[in-house]
């Protein structure tokens, strides 16, 4: 018997579907938290259709744990997103930049402390990005950039998925940088999909999840992402609830 625990989605599994309509997809299923993308909710909405957002949110069953992932081109870009989780409720924010840009890392951690919201560093990989330069995608540009800024509410979102593109064990990155790991994007690739449902391809997920308990301090739950044909959005959602609760190792 596997233990129960929490569950939380990426509302890019949803990517065509209005705000409104992913959260009564999410009703008939077992997931109780989602990962906002702002492409369904965003700041840059006005603010009519912000406020009727917040109020869906509000109605439904699930619970935002998190908000992005958010391209910052500079600095001046993440106060508004950053206020915008705390807005959510959001216990962390997802961000993409490239490595080298300190001055966007620094502007996030001094937001982080004063919003009380943490940053979690996305990975990508060349599925995405034809530039690897301008986004973390190995061990090394996680390593670097935390060792250069010790901050306690900065850290690293695990995509999975993106590191296994790249030829990166997620488990080695779960080793290496568990205290540091704010979120986790359960994401598979397969023969069938690029982007696949966890359990569906080369992921372990009895290990990687087995992994986050010993090593990671995340308090959210881990968020199931891929991006597949929207007619099978619900279906592959839940099939991968269910991958993901059978590999949950037994409470001992």
């Amino acid at each position: 018997m596997t233990r129960d625990f929490a569950v939380g989605v990426q509302s890019v599994v949803f990517r065509d579907f209005s705000l409104a309509d992913l959260l009564d997809e999410l009703a008939a299923t077992d997931v109780t938290h989602l990962e906002l993308w702002g492409h369904h909710l965003s700041p840059d909405h006005d603010d009519a259709t912000v406020a009727a957002g917040l109020d869906a949110l509000a109605d439904s069953s699930v619970t935002v744990c998190g908000y992005g992932v958010v391209d910052l081109d500079g600095p001046a870009d993440a106060r508004d997103h950053v206020a915008f989780a705390d807005r959510l409720g959001a216990d962390y924010l997802t961000v993409n930049y490239p490595p080298t840009a300190d001055a966007i890392t620094e502007e996030l951690t001094d937001l982080a402390v004063e919003f009380g919201i943490d940053i979690a560093i996305h990975n990508y990989s060349s599925v995405h990005h034809d530039d690897l330069s301008a986004v973390f995608s190995t061990m090394a540009d996680v390593r670097d950039v935390l060792a250069r800024h010790d901050d306690p509410r900065l850290g690293l979102c695990v995509d999975t998925g993106h590191f296994l593109v790249e030829a990166v064990t997620p488990e080695d990155v779960i080793r290496e940088f568990g205290d540091r790991i704010v979120a986790t994007h359960l994401k598979d690739t397969s023969e069938a999909e690029i982007e696949d449902v966890p359990g569906a391809g080369q992921l372990d997920l009895p290990t990687v999840l087995g992994l986050l308990d010993d090593h990671a301090e995340v308090g959210p739950p881990p968020v199931i992402e891929y991006e597949l044909p929207q007619d099978r959005a619900t279906e592959a959602l839940r099939e991968a609830v269910a991958n993901v609760r059978a590999a949950r190792p037994p409470s001992q």
